[in-house]
């Protein structure tokens, strides 16, 4: 399967990403907590394009040498990282709340593949 087409398709990740951000952010606005519900809308967004963004080095679409295509990814990493923790101070501005729902919807990825990788034992040991 060309590469092209496997980057263009959501992953299950993504999905996952994407159904806890909705879910989280539909509960908070139930509940009244507006500036949280507002984090998490945010936050999942900007955590989607930067796993986008570093999911395009992971495939390698420009055919780089694999030594250039890691380097590409670890800095892609780091660039990640940096911006979330610029995020994370920016957002404190916001108040409490908002910083608390900025947090959870950069987290939602790591919870994401952590589920994902739950799901993987799973289905190997049952």
């Amino acid at each position: 399967m060309d590469n092209r087409y496997r980057y263009k398709e959501l992953k299950d990740a993504e999905k996952i990403m994407l159904i806890l951000g909705l879910s989280i952010f539909c509960i908070s606005l139930l509940l009244g907590c507006r500036d949280y519900a507002l984090g998490v809308a945010l936050a999942t967004f900007i955590a989607w394009l930067f796993y986008r963004w570093q999911i395009t080095a992971v495939f390698n679409l420009e055919g780089l040498p694999p030594r250039k295509a890691t380097n590409r990814l670890i800095v892609r990493t780091i660039i990640r990282f940096i911006a979330f923790l610029g995020i994370l101070v920016l957002s404190s501005l916001g108040g409490v709340a908002f910083l608390f729902g900025v947090l959870t919807g950069l987290l939602l990825q790591m919870i994401a593949h952590v589920s994902q990788a739950f799901f993987i034992l799973r289905g190997k040991e049952g």
